[in-house]
């Protein structure tokens, strides 16, 4: 089921946010991901999670004023499952969106672009995880 975050899901999220950062970015020392991450990094944004049995698998948190995906993660044990793709499809319903992907993240930009996501020529450097560039999906 996808469904609005709610408050009552902060806790549950920080803790995927945070998991899933120091494995997703494991060239990274862990200690630079904390718990508040989540809730510092998600201000503003629109999120939607992916629940199962009442456990949160995933979530994506959208910046609507340039339908901007900020953050998409997955648990580990949800990954193959279509959840990302379905997390996806609800936050960008409203039209076309954009993201910016370290290259590093090799899997994620796999991911993205089996789902016909397209590079432009926007590339950056960010200081926790490296280079960086932005996939828009039409």
């Amino acid at each position: 089921m996808i469904r609005a975050m709610e408050q009552k899901d902060i806790p549950q999220l920080a803790q995927l946010f945070l998991k899933s950062r120091r494995d997703t970015f494991h060239w990274v020392e862990p200690a630079r991901f904390q718990l508040d991450d989540f809730e510092q990094q998600t201000a503003g944004e629109e999120i939607w999670i992916a629940e199962h049995g009442g456990n949160i698998c995933g979530f994506i948190a959208i910046w609507k004023p340039d339908n901007f995906v900020h953050h998409l993660y997955v648990s580990t044990d949800w990954h193959g499952h279509g959840i990302g793709r379905a997390l996806l499809e609800q936050g960008l319903a409203t039209g076309p969106g954009s993201l910016k992907v370290a290259t590093r993240n090799t899997a994620a930009v796999a991911f993205y672009h089996r789902l016909g996501w397209i590079e432009t020529e926007e590339r950056g450097h960010c200081d926790l995880t490296g280079p960086w560039r932005t996939l828009i999906k039409a």
